[in-house]
């Protein structure tokens, strides 16, 4: 994603997070982990460290998919992962449809081999379940949309230059599957002189002006860099 912000620097977009100067964000301030600018969406957190799932239907589901191992006992196999809250959530996305027919996967970090969480949306159709989005990235948020279906906040994570750089992205349903709507916010860490094993957190948010072609930038290396699948 260095391409990236050699563009947004170049072309004035935004503020190169570590040396060239621009005024497309604002100020860099510390925050606590996963919490949203915006306030509209629920704040999500997940820790993976629970024991049950909260709906019994949801282990049939992930069954269902093949997703796990419906044999497998042991919580510390991540290639072979049990059908377990240990590794996967999973979570409704809409008020009016039944969580067996719509909803989302949250896949904890290492399952399967892959590095990073991620989040995968079903729907039902004739009777089947069908994956309709794929997402490298962190369920962070969700808010109650005028449709049926809720808008998500997901959490893209980058390397720049050795440097982890995080995209708050919204997505919206469009009748079919979640379609990338905008950038809230990039974030980052940076060493904490008081603490040096706790490095702080920093947002940035995207000023108003520049917030479709940021949001166009970010989008489209998320997706050569197959973020968004």
């Amino acid at each position: 994603m260095r391409r990236l912000f050699k563009i947004l620097c170049i072309s004035s977009i935004i503020m190169n997070l570590f040396s060239c100067g621009g005024n497309s964000v604002s100020e860099k301030k510390h925050v606590d982990l996963d919490i949203s600018e915006n306030n509209d969406f629920s704040n999500i957190e997940v820790l993976f460290n629970e024991n049950q799932f909260e709906d019994s239907t949801h282990i049939s589901l992930l069954k269902e998919l093949k997703l796990c191992n419906a044999f497998q006992k042991d919580t510390s196999n991540y290639l072979e992962p049990a059908c377990s809250p240990r590794f996967f959530k999973i979570f409704p996305i809409s008020s009016n449809i039944p969580v067996k027919d719509a909803f989302l996967v949250l896949i904890k970090s290492k399952v399967s081999g892959v590095k990073l969480r991620r989040v995968v949306v079903f729907v039902r159709e004739k009777g089947e379940l069908v994956k309709v989005n794929a997402f490298v990235a962190n369920l962070i948020g969700m808010k109650n949309s005028k449709g049926d279906h809720k808008d998500l906040l997901l959490r893209f994570n980058d390397n720049v230059d050795g440097d982890v750089i995080f995209y708050n992205c919204q997505f919206k349903w469009n009748g079919t599957q979640y379609q990338f709507e905008t950038t809230d916010a990039i974030e980052g860490y940076e060493p904490d002189p008081l603490n040096p094993n706790q490095p702080k957190l920093w947002r940035q948010t995207i000023k108003s002006e520049f917030k479709d072609s940021v949001s166009n930038e970010i989008y489209n290396d998320l997706i050569i860099n197959q973020m968004i699948l």
